[in-house]
């Protein structure tokens, strides 16, 4: 259980910290923004397909 614990804080913390630079416009400029965000859908959207052949699979 502490395991998972621990990886859970250190997911939350990088979503965290990536949150906080996305909104803060002194960090990082518009475009790379842009290009962050677009490859963070691109993971979301990807592994939303697989969670969804994974659970299809278990049926």
């Amino acid at each position: 259980m502490l395991r998972n614990f621990t990886k859970g804080l250190v997911i939350g913390g990088l979503i965290g910290a990536s949150i906080s630079v996305l909104t803060n416009p002194e960090v990082v400029d518009p475009r790379m923004r842009r290009r962050m965000m677009k490859s963070g859908r691109k993971i979301l959207h990807r592994s939303n397909n697989m969670l969804g052949e994974m659970i299809q699979m278990f049926r």
